[in-house]
């Protein structure tokens, strides 16, 4: 008995980072690799023939089939993956549940926040303490749960809390009118198509997903078929897989710290370094993607020009644009969609209006963890965006008048951009206060004063032109517009 009551009452340790199967041992032995990635690896290769089979066997089965077969494979993934751990993860869901079923709908969505929060930063705060090296364990999971509670509670608020007249488009057609039953709440939670990686589905796509209601037939009444899209995407994926097999330990971060080299060559490595940094999320969301479609979901509707089905429902990245972006914004827009649209219904739709910038980055610290690597992304972050914003409307309507100088301008940008991405990104992934302090005084922290120049001087010096201060007004506006074709 005591030893039950332990196993839910232990607090976070060393254990609830290592505690995953050890079945695979051998095979990460062979391969050089460590048992929690070869887990990881293999649970997804797993997900082809079982997200095939929800497609086409269990196609046409009752709602609850569909709802109770990926809720039973997700948590047997966590098990194999993380072992007693699971117990956080149950433990966050289950409390939360608990707070939509007995919280008045004025304040409930508040409740789950910051309780699902809270215990997140919980078991961030024994990761900080115990690991000194990146591996695969709860905490990402547990993150991405965080985001289907909350905005799962955010939904009920707009439907059972709120006037209809009150909600904008999205809020209306993703609000709730009552507190789901638990075992469509487990399947939403835990289904296995995104509960190791994400990305974030939304409940209302969901349930017609178990439903059967998420495809509408095209102009000749015929369903459209995933496959093609979801092949493509994990074709991609394994591209990614071998990049980081072959190319990246070759490209460590340490070799940064290289000082024999010319600056010019070390700003290349600089870029590359941290292009290959990127490559690993590349791989994980395009294989989630494509697990997504394997299983029936991620329409999200026809394309108007060419009428072909669009299966980008649950897509997280677009590594072309974020890779060829010519602005921080342009890259964010590419980048971790469905976090992205987490941030949008929790933080900047609900924040008062000169605040939104700021909640959205400050949110996006905090639920990424307690390491000061990632505040002092996230925050520079905000600066270098409000940099940008403000070169962009300074600079770019005197370089339009022709071919040549706009081309000059894309180059510049382009290069900016790069180097801006990798400046920002260094200390997300150093981690640690001192390797990040350390670096920007290598480059006197010359990406910060740029921005804060652009930002607050060079309007001042070359100011845009007049019709733009409107526009600047609208830009919000604008923003929430385009966020909705990439939710």
């Amino acid at each position: 008995m005591n030893r039950s009551f332990a196993f839910f009452v232990i607090m976070p340790g060393e254990h609830t980072f290592n505690s995953g199967s050890v079945l695979l041992q051998p095979v990460a032995d062979l391969v050089g690799m460590s048992v929690d990635k070869i887990n990881f690896v293999g649970c997804m290769a797993l997900s082809i023939p079982l997200a095939i089979i929800y497609n086409r066997v269990l196609g046409k089965a009752s709602e609850r089939t569909r709802q109770v077969y990926p809720l039973v494979i997700g948590l047997a993934y966590c098990w194999f993956c993380f072992g007693s751990a699971i117990k956080h993860l149950l433990a966050n869901c289950l409390i939360s549940y608990a707070i939509m079923y007995v919280a008045p709908a004025k304040n409930m969505h508040w409740l789950v926040f910051i309780f699902s929060m809270s215990y997140l930063t919980w078991v961030h705060l024994f990761r900080w303490m115990y690991i000194t090296e990146y591996t695969i364990d709860i905490t990402g999971p547990i993150m991405v749960c965080v985001q289907k509670m909350t905005t799962l509670a955010f939904s009920l608020h707009d439907g059972t809390g709120r006037k209809e007249e009150e909600l904008s488009p999205l809020q209306k057609r993703e609000a709730i009118k009552r507190v789901p039953g638990l075992i469509p709440y487990l399947s939403y939670i835990f289904h296995f198509q995104s509960i190791l990686t994400g990305p974030l589905s939304f409940y209302t796509d969901y349930i017609n997903l178990t439903r059967g209601t998420h495809v509408t037939k095209n102009e000749n009444g015929e369903v459209p078929d995933p496959y093609s899209e979801a092949w493509t995407k994990l074709g991609k994926a394994l591209i990614f897989m071998l990049v980081i097999a072959f190319v990246q330990p070759s490209f460590p971060i340490s070799g940064l710290d290289r000082t024999d080299m010319n600056p010019v060559a070390w700003m290349v490595l600089f870029w590359f370094t941290f292009m290959l940094q990127r490559i690993p999320y590349y791989f994980a969301w395009y294989f989630a993607d494509g697990i997504y479609n394997l299983s029936g979901f991620g329409f999200n509707g026809y394309d108007k020009e060419t009428g072909e089905a669009k299966w980008d429902l649950a897509t997280n990245v677009l590594a072309w644009k974020v890779e060829s972006a010519q602005s921080l914004k342009e890259t964010l827009d590419a980048w971790n969609v469905g976090t992205m649209g987490w941030f949008r219904r929790v933080a900047f739709d609900r924040a008062p209006k000169k605040y939104r910038t700021l909640s959205t980055y400050l949110l996006s610290a905090w639920w990424h963890g307690i390491f000061m690597g990632y505040y002092l992304t996230f925050l520079g972050g905000a600066i270098l965006t409000l940099g940008g914003k403000g070169f962009r409307r300074s600079l770019r309507w005197r370089f339009l008048s022709s071919p040549s100088l706009k081309f000059a301008y894309d180059v510049v940008t382009f290069i900016g951009t790069k180097m801006v991405l990798a400046y920002v990104a260094y200390p997300f992934v150093a981690l640690h206060w001192a390797p990040s302090i350390a670096m920007y005084k290598r480059l006197y922290f010359i990406g910060h004063i740029l921005a804060l120049f652009c930002a607050a001087v060079l309007p001042v010096i070359l100011p845009p032109p007049r019709e733009d201060k409107k526009k600047n007004g609208e830009t919000q506006v604008d923003e929430n517009r385009n966020a909705k074709k990439i939710e």
